[in-house]
């Protein structure tokens, strides 16, 4: 049975996770991004920030769930800063690069095709023990989702996508705002995965 605390999932990712280094920016060779899974601990144990994104007709994440995170500027040192960034920009979180974040998951693309060409580096980070959420005009909501929820209920909903006449079923964690599918399911297997 895996053990549920904070400091039990900071040990497993730390013995398995990929070190956490500052990973370069490479803008000229491929689109970047990072996200962070943002951990607290609460009264349920430790907990993922989760955000859904706000409606906009061209973003092709528009409405989505998924965690704090974005695109990588030339200007951002390296991608633990894009993720440090990016967690402020969305949400009003600051982190300390050399203090909240943890370690990191494996570099992930979309699959689908009709997709943007973009690499996303994962981060795993513990909040502050003091702050307030603050969304940007990104961001529609934001939820915490206890760990142990994640890995008790597993991939038992479905996101259903309509494509010209045909509804695909994709399989995606259930929560209280809706289902939680693609890349972001696939970053919160890996991370399931590393705390067994």
């Amino acid at each position: 049975m895996t053990e549920f605390q904070l400091s039990a999932i900071i040990s497993q990712l730390s013995q398995r996770g990929f070190p956490l280094e500052n990973l370069s920016i490479e803008i000229e060779r491929v689109r970047q991004a990072a996200v962070t899974v943002l951990l607290r601990e609460n009264q349920r144990g430790p907990e993922i920030l989760m955000i859904k994104r706000a409606d906009y007709p061209n973003d092709p994440w528009s409405g989505h769930l998924a965690l704090p995170g974005g695109r990588a500027d030339a200007e951002d040192e390296h991608l633990l800063a894009t993720a440090a960034r990016e967690m402020w920009e969305e949400v009003g979180i600051r982190l300390n690069p050399e203090n909240n974040f943890i370690g990191r998951l494996a570099m992930l693309s979309p699959q689908n095709p009709n997709l943007p060409v973009i690499e996303i580096t994962p981060f795993v980070a513990v909040a502050p023990d003091e702050f307030s959420l603050q969304f940007s005009e990104e961001v529609a909501a934001a939820f915490w989702l206890p760990v142990r929820e994640l890995e008790q209920t597993g991939q038992s909903d479905f996101y259903r996508l309509r494509y010209q006449e045909t509804i695909i079923k994709y399989p995606a964690y259930p929560s209280p705002q809706g289902p939680i599918w693609g890349i972001t399911a696939r970053i919160l297997n890996e991370f399931l995965a590393l705390l067994k």
